[in-house]
């Protein structure tokens, strides 16, 4: 099964290369217009080689990234996602290929995304964890995997729930199967647990120079100002990126609802965009959280469920396209989609 599901991909992915090179898709966007809004989902922008902070299925390289955003510049109507919620609530037909850049998270590699986006006369949107921006504290997704992959220890244990669990270092297949691990865990739980697994893991897991990397992470107000200044919007993510179905109400509320007020202190207009963290197969959006949203006065969510944004979406559960896959996926994706 494994080998005839491999067979079909690489079959798949041939078909594609073959319209996207000999002119189907650009053919068929210009005779049959796509009349939803594809919200591209990106992540981190970064090369392979330098990417020890996140997972390499939500990255993508600068060059890869620039030859999304030429393509789309290129062939696309780029909107504003202000433009896109506004057109939805309006119930107007929508303008033909449309796309929205959006980015999770809220990594410093965003602002070299800007500035590509800035120089094909496009821009984006960028849901900020926000005390992870204003350092505050760690960006913990990020915290756990440079500690895992970075460490010269050659195991480390958890202890969880009463039972103590030991995971070897001793290649970087075992690495990574660690690093999701921890991230099932903490994900799976809240934020006592969240922070009980952060701490085992600094006392074990420790790196020269951890510190000075982990501060240089994330984006800075001072960039984020000047991109706010060039066009970039900028949505909430929660403060600490906490798994919000498993935090408890009160924990999840305040997440959401106080993201919000920090955010719009620090930019000094409304934040009116959210994203769901921590997607995934895991839980990480329910009908008790999206309410949360709602009630918080947001006037948007996004999901990273696959699809299109239409006018009788539910605005607090909007569909995005995944784009870590080639252009040539990405682009297959909107076409045939």
């Amino acid at each position: 099964m494994v080998v005839i599901r491999f067979l079909k991909m690489k079959v798949s992915l041939l078909l594609k290369t073959m319209l996207f090179y000999c002119g189907f898709f650009a053919v068929k966007r210009s005779l049959w217009p796509h009349k939803k809004i594809a919200i591209l989902r990106y992540h981190a922008v970064v090369e392979r080689t330098k990417n020890d902070y996140t997972s390499p299925s939500i990255a993508i390289s600068p060059k890869q990234f620039e030859r999304h955003v030429r393509y789309f510049a290129r062939k696309y109507n780029v909107i504003s996602l202000d433009q896109a919620v506004a057109l939805l609530q309006s119930k107007a037909e929508l303008p033909a290929n449309s796309v929205v850049f959006t980015f999770d998270d809220g990594y410093a590699d965003n602002y070299l995304a800007y500035q590509i986006l800035k120089k094909y006369q496009a821009s984006g949107t960028i849901y900020l964890t926000a005390h992870a921006i204003d350092r505050r504290e760690h960006f913990w997704l990020s915290e756990v995997t440079m500690r895992i992959l970075k460490s010269s220890a050659q195991s480390f244990a958890i202890e969880h729930a009463g039972e103590k669990s030991t995971y070897p270092l001793t290649n970087i297949v075992k690495r990574w199967r660690a690093v999701r691990a921890m991230v099932r865990l903490i994900k799976s739980n809240d934020r006592t647990v969240r922070e009980s697994v952060r701490g085992q893991l600094a006392k074990q897991l420790d790196i020269p120079g951890f510190q000075s990397k982990m501060e240089n992470l994330m984006l800075t107000w001072e960039q984020i100002h000047e991109m706010q200044e060039n066009g970039m919007i900028f949505g909430a993510h929660t403060l600490t990126h906490l798994n919000l179905p498993n935090a408890g109400a009160a924990d999840a509320r305040k997440e959401i609802a106080e993201c919000k007020t920090f955010m719009e202190e620090k930019l000094g207009i409304p934040v009116i965009h959210f994203s769901y963290p921590n997607s995934g197969p895991y839980e990480y959006f329910t009908p008790e959280v999206r309410n949360m949203v709602e009630q918080s006065e947001y006037i948007s969510a996004v999901t990273s469920a696959a699809g299109f944004a239409e006018s009788n979406n539910d605005f607090f559960a909007i569909k995005r396209v995944r784009t870590v896959p080639s252009l040539i996926e990405t682009v297959a994706g909107i076409e045939l989609g």
